[in-house]
């Protein structure tokens, strides 16, 4: 049996849906492949809340691309009429010397960004429920907040069947054909026939694509939800998202309460790990991450007591997969020996922000082979990467 669309999209969750959703409404005949259903709890877009942030401690390239992400959800949000992102300020808090801290003030003014220095002082009588050290600094910006990962991928997905998408779900790709005419994407014994294919698989990438194997690596996070002794102090209004360097080189973030009952935190970094260094427990995505366990919540019970208010053991907690790339930028784009597709990979665990920008990117790739919006950064042909990728490109 076999099908055909103009463009094929492989995997609807972060990436996947904004890009299914930007491509229908310009009146593409596109067709998106979903595994399970959209907004599932067995890849990367899960957990209810995402940091949305506009100093990018990773870079000051960034920063475009985040001013464009804030517009792209307005737009979703306008067109649904669904409540995608909280806009409640962020902060980021360690030492003046520690990474978070010294890249949000220098992409903060490398991009000439609205933002505050806060002391420890000003900190504790500013936001008492963070408990700091003396040498603890933070930066303040009110161009961050939270968005609804869920609610977002389903959003897109709804918008993109309203505008004529077609949309496949619980049914697995099991082998994608590039070919620079008519790459084939194969779902059970149904062969799909597109002029284009975009792969956003997330931590299913390297399993479709194995020449992305070597660079993308699968591993395990934990999120966990604290009870809060007092809610009002709590609310997005009051308690910002935050960003923490420990000193023993943990990296951690949290989020107001936004059920008026608990807080989630989850750990982003272990200590002393560098930039394409393992961070984290290897996860296998078809087996899905090792499920939170005591140890778990010993930890993360460590954490939570850092924060004046948050107590106990966890009520509950998820593990989600990060899709790590050896430099921790992302891979957007194509190679020559994959012809025929677009890939977006390698996220990082710090792409959701801009998943309504990059399904612009993408979109833009999949109709025309280029895109105004500036993601070279993610070149999948740079040097960190491109080793892995193949010879043949």
């Amino acid at each position: 049996m076999s099908q055909t669309a103009d463009v094929v999209v492989v995997g609807l969750g972060a990436m996947g849906a904004q890009t299914l959703w930007r491509l229908a409404r310009r009146g593409v005949d596109v067709l998106g492949v979903e595994r399970f259903e959209p907004g599932h709890a067995h890849g990367s877009s899960h957990g209810e809340s995402r940091i949305i942030r506009t100093a990018y401690l990773e870079g000051a390239d960034y920063v475009p691309l985040a001013l464009g992400a804030w517009e792209a959800w307005a737009e979703l949000s306008a067109e649904t009429g669904a409540e995608l992102v909280t806009r409640c300020g962020g902060l980021v808090l360690g030492r003046a010397h520690d990474p978070s801290v010294a890249g949000t003030l220098a992409s903060a003014r490398a991009r000439g960004l609205r933002h505050e220095r806060l002391d420890a002082a000003e900190l504790s009588r500013r936001f008492p429920r963070h408990l700091l050290e003396a040498d603890q600094v933070g930066v303040f910006e009110e161009a961050a907040g939270v968005v609804r990962p869920e609610a977002a991928i389903r959003a897109a997905v709804d918008a993109a069947r309203a505008a004529g998408a077609r949309v496949r779900t619980g049914c697995a790709v099991t082998r994608i054909v590039p070919d620079p005419d008519r790459p084939r994407v194969v779902v059970g014994d149904t062969e799909i026939r597109a002029r284009h294919v975009v792969v956003t698989a997330g931590a299913w990438t390297s399993r479709l694509l194995p020449d992305l194997a070597a660079p993308l690596h699968v591993e395990r996070r934990v999120l966990a939800w604290f009870p809060v002794d007092d809610p009002a102090a709590f609310t997005p209004d009051r308690f910002p998202v935050f960003i923490r360097d420990e000193p023993d080189g943990t990296t951690w973030y949290g989020f107001p309460s936004l059920d008026g009952a608990t807080v989630k935190i989850a750990v982003h970094a272990d200590a002393a790990a560098g930039p394409g260094a393992q961070r984290g427990e290897p996860a296998d995505p078809d087996e899905g991450p090792r499920r939170p366990d005591a140890a778990d919540a010993a930890r993360m019970r460590l954490l939570a007591e850092r924060i004046r208010g948050l107590g106990g053991d966890p009520v509950r907690m998820s593990a989600c997969m990060y899709t790590m790339t050896p430099d921790e930028h992302f891979v957007i784009g194509s190679r020559p020996h994959l012809p025929g597709l677009t890939v977006a990979a390698g996220f990082s665990g710090h792409g959701y922000k801009f998943a309504s920008i990059i399904g612009v990117a993408l979109a833009d790739l999949a109709e025309t082979g280029r895109t105004s919006l500036p993601i070279g950064l993610f070149d999948p042909a740079r040097p960190a990467v491109a080793g892995s990728l193949g010879a043949a490109g």
